[in-house]
């Protein structure tokens, strides 16, 4: 049984440690660097100030150290992030869960950490981009192969309909906070053209209310329920449910367009501080008339691969009207993506259909 530190994690973060089978520690002051030794040591930003972080490597040269900066400031993450990558320190952005503190604990003592994962995010690279309506035509090409599918409206700060709806993500949210989703909860979803959807949250005023768990505990639930789960989580880093789904999301794939290149090394810099690269993310460049030249520079710039190019529809239709062509490239995708996904297994295409 691996021995693990904790200098200022709450008893909730512990007790999920302990229950993941390991024996911790619980220090009220810092350990003897000869009581540590090789062990790790779990710290937080509310015991350990960041102008300490250098000192503590100094302290104990040969434990493995994981900070978890709590703060939940963007403007500092990135400094906090360098300090501790100079020091052979691993960082825990701030809004991360029990879960998501396990599976870093697992990387660093280079435990098996398998999971099965099924949730797709769909990111955007500002808003307006067109999250919702790429994550609507992703859902329907996925429906379309007989896996059931439940797309989660979970850009809180847009409900992904013009309309008011039956069910919604606010709706619901009484029921996820006491962790009271059932079955019946996901067959009233909003059926759309053969997948089951969850529209996002229409109260504004409660859009910073969410919390990580919440949102943890209905992405878990829906997984139970559907073959695949797709997300959009939107554009704008500041919620509790854009940072879950880069942290647990399988594939992720950021919306963007031929002029958001700057904007898209700015997202993707600010991944890094959750352990995501560039090639954790695939593109769809929405809205293109460009060149497959320039649009291999966008991969290029970025580090990421070119996942999907749509053309410009006139208007901002909820539904894009892809042509055939479009249609049958995305479909291909589509089996490649459930194959990575573990949900079919691979296909071998011959004369452009595809074979088992």
């Amino acid at each position: 049984m691996n021995k693990i530190f904790t200098f200022g994690l709450d008893h909730i973060n512990i007790q999920t440690l302990k229950e993941s089978g390991y024996e911790v520690i619980t220090q009220n002051i810092l350990p003897d660097a000869s009581q540590l030794g090789s062990a790790l040591l779990i710290m937080t930003s509310e015991r350990v100030a960041p102008q300490k972080i250098n000192e503590i490597r100094r302290n104990y040269p040969d434990a493995r150290l994981l900070y978890w900066y709590q703060t939940k400031q963007i403007k500092q993450l990135a400094s906090i992030y360098l300090l501790c990558e100079d020091n052979d320190i691993q960082f825990l952005a701030p809004r991360s869960t029990s879960l998501v503190l396990v599976e870093k604990v697992k990387f660093i003592l280079e435990e098996e950490a398998a999971q099965q994962n099924r949730v797709i995010g769909i990111f955007g690279s500002g808003p307006g981009i067109g999250c919702t309506s790429v994550a609507k035509l992703l859902a329907r090409r996925i429906a379309a192969t007989g896996k059931k599918t439940v797309l989660l409206g979970l850009n809180l700060y847009d409900p992904g309909l013009d309309q008011p709806a039956s069910i919604s993500l606010d709706q619901l949210r009484s029921r996820i906070t006491r962790k009271m989703v059932t079955e019946s909860d996901f067959d009233n979803l909003v059926d759309q053209d053969g997948y089951l959807y969850l529209p996002g949250n229409y109260d504004f005023l409660a859009t910073h209310d969410y919390t990580e768990e919440e949102i943890e505990y209905l992405i878990d639930e829906s997984q139970k329920y559907a073959e695949v789960v797709i997300c959009d989580f939107g554009s704008i880093p500041e919620s509790a449910a854009w940072y879950v789904g880069m942290q647990h999301s399988a594939l992720r794939f950021i919306v963007t367009h031929q002029k958001h290149s700057y904007r898209l090394l700015d997202l993707i810099e600010l991944a890094k501080h959750l352990d995501l690269q560039p090639l954790d993310f695939q593109l769809i460049l929405n809205r293109s008339n460009i060149s497959t030249s320039l649009a291999g520079n966008i991969s290029g710039l970025t580090g990421s691969q070119l996942f999907l190019e749509l053309p410009h529809y006139e208007g901002l239709p909820d539904s894009l009207p892809v042509g055939k062509k479009e249609i049958l490239a995305l479909d291909e995708k589509v089996q490649i993506l459930l194959t990575s996904l573990g949900i079919i297994e691979q296909q071998i295409k011959k004369r452009g259909r595809f074979f088992s």
